[in-house]
């Protein structure tokens, strides 16, 4: 139980302890990379922060990561350096998607259908692992009773079920 209690301490213990300087460094990393976040997020526009596509959660976790390294870091200047230019990258990868379908098709999913005139098109839920379950879900969400009201559900880019009626 000793070896517990002390692998859970180490767990909770920073690297050479606690002090009341080092509490201070983290809530002030903390609020200025809040603020940074939000400066960013305000000149860049609403998308670099927010989850559409696959690539944009995982543009999402790697700021995530860096805003952690930055709080956590002996500094927090090389992470808010790496975040904007990880966010400038999305804006530019973001702009080029708009333009062009070529690099729209490599960063962004396509649409779709899992139900096509009231029918579930089941090989189509299992190629994008999505349960009959969560479909079911998603239609009474939209006030449908029955899947044959169903002209179209579509599993959009951002992982969200559309849902058209006849």
């Amino acid at each position: 139980m000793d070896v517990v209690l002390q692998a859970v301490q180490d767990v909770l213990t920073p690297l050479g302890g606690w002090s009341m300087a080092l509490v201070v460094k983290i809530v002030a990393a903390t609020l200025l990379m809040l603020a940074y976040i939000v400066v960013l997020a305000r000149t860049f526009g609403t998308r670099t922060f927010s989850s559409f596509t696959s690539y944009d959660f995982l543009t999402n976790v790697a700021a995530g990561s860096l805003v952690a390294s930055a709080v956590l870091g002996p500094s927090i200047a090389p992470a808010a350096i790496a975040l904007l230019v990880l966010v400038i990258a999305q804006m530019v990868i973001s702009a080029a998607g708009a333009r062009s379908r070529t690099v729209q098709d490599l960063v962004d999913n396509d649409p779709v259908v899992l139900v096509a005139d009231g029918r579930i098109l089941h090989d189509r839920l299992r190629r994008e692992r999505v349960s009959p379950v969560i479909l079911e879900q998603q239609l009474r969400q939209a006030g449908v009773t029955g899947v044959e009201e169903v002209r179209y559900a579509v599993l959009e880019s951002g992982g969200t079920i559309s849902v058209i009626t006849s």
